[in-house]
């Protein structure tokens, strides 16, 4: 009876997230609060009420006041030990919502690969502002905003959501699309598969509600004056003269920014994804130029990596001609991978919103972070606003080994 125990525990798609978590839970232990959550932890009091302290970040600061509201309150009244349960609840979400998402089938493997690549996401993406702050601004707002698009999906299998679901959905809406980069990405993401769901006569009301939620908080957040205050404040403290910096260079800036982190810093996830895309093309039974195609981001990748890494001081540099050298190399790469990503999940498909969601996603990815060049942040606020270019990474991985690895027969009209 306990060999069977064993053998059943061991086949369950349960046991990496089991593992997963207690890892997590380990590494919560030593986790103290630095950095911004100091700030935080003496917000209210100094401003004498919570309402007080969140009226002033909206008129001079931040739109983030459904984010902000509730890291005060870990930050200043709660104990930290209360934090640390929710963000490791948090982190449950997350696997819970992606698996929902794109894992239907071969859920031990894929999910083994789920945490796995959730374990390299690099340490600065979590706590460069402060564990607290950083993880409250970008991992609960994935968790959450990824938790908002189960309704998609549900409506795309004619799937019942009850009331109690509904209403967790609004709720997790409501706090994710307060982030600037996830208010986009639920925008996008909504109108594409709104799109589908209204041709094929599967809207559904809850479908509107969670749109309208979305537009409202992208008004709230355009119209915010302390969005504009703050951008005059940061331009004058981290990038002097960014509004006079031309629209060419802050599009390079964009780019090179957002991919020095996964070329010049060589992250793990980016490496696991180009190899894993090189591997498909490679095995496919197509001709050659398919297969250089394939193996082309993961060449230029390491060559690139490598020079950048040799001759330091054509890595930082953020005007000139070697700025203009990395954009186009890295664009190179980013397009080669978008080319991949056709042949392989698209050509010779049938022409769908859902046989193209691969793309989509590999698209919003990019987007949620390029949009950083429109920021004179774009370098002081580091590595944690590609979060969520590498959760599309993450999800694309999945979808290649779900569809071309692990799955015999295809069948890209799921997801």
């Amino acid at each position: 009876m306990k060999k069977e125990k064993l053998k059943k525990i061991l086949k369950s798609d349960k046991l990496p997230i089991i593992i997963f978590m207690a890892i997590i839970t380990v590494l919560h232990i030593f986790i103290q609060k630095n950095n911004d959550d100091i700030f935080f932890s003496q917000q209210a009091s100094n401003g004498g009420e919570l309402l007080n302290y969140l009226t002033f970040r909206y008129n001079n600061w931040s739109s983030r006041i459904v984010i902000e509201g509730v890291l005060v309150t870990f930050c200043e009244f709660l104990p930290i030990e209360l934090w640390k349960i929710a963000n490791i609840g948090m982190y449950g979400l997350l696997i819970y919502s992606i698996s929902k998402l794109f894992i239907n089938e071969n859920k031990q493997k894929l999910t083994w690969i789920l945490v796995i690549c959730l374990i390299f996401i690099p340490k600065n993406a979590l706590c460069e502002a402060g564990w607290m702050a950083t993880m409250n601004n970008y991992l609960w707002v994935a968790a959450t905003g990824l938790y908002a698009m189960i309704p998609i999906k549900k409506l795309i299998n004619n799937e019942k959501i009850n009331i109690i679901q509904a209403i967790s959905f609004i709720i997790s809406a409501i706090y994710a699309c307060n982030q600037e980069q996830m208010a986009g990405i639920m925008f996008l993401i909504y109108t594409y598969f709104m799109i589908y769901l209204i041709k094929n006569k599967k809207c559904k009301p809850i479908a509107f509600i969670m749109y309208i939620i979305i537009l409202v908080s992208l008004v709230f957040i355009l119209t915010c004056p302390g969005n504009a205050n703050r951008k005059i404040s940061e331009e004058k403290t981290w990038y002097p003269n960014f509004s006079d910096t031309s629209i060419i260079i802050k599009l390079e800036q964009g780019l090179t920014s957002m991919m020095d982190y996964v070329i010049k810093d060589e992250r793990a996830i980016f490496v696991g994804f180009v190899l894993l895309i090189a591997y498909i093309m490679l095995k496919s039974n197509k001709g050659l130029q398919y297969k250089v195609l394939g193996v082309s981001p993961i060449i230029l990748d390491v060559l690139f990596g490598e020079y950048l890494r040799i001759f330091p001081q054509y890595a930082d540099t953020k005007y000139g001609i070697t700025l203009t050298i990395k954009f186009l190399v890295y664009a190179l790469i980013l397009f080669n991978i978008l080319l991949c990503l056709y042949n392989i999940f698209c050509k010779g498909k049938e022409k769908s919103l859902l046989n193209y969601s691969p793309i989509f996603i590999y698209l919003v990815g990019i987007v949620s972070r390029y949009i950083m060049a429109f920021s004179p942040t774009i370098y002081a606020s580091g590595e944690r606003t590609a979060f969520f270019w590498y959760l599309s990474i993450i999800v694309l991985i999945i979808l290649l080994l779900k569809e071309k690895i692990l799955k015999k027969e295809n069948n890209y009209g799921k997801i």
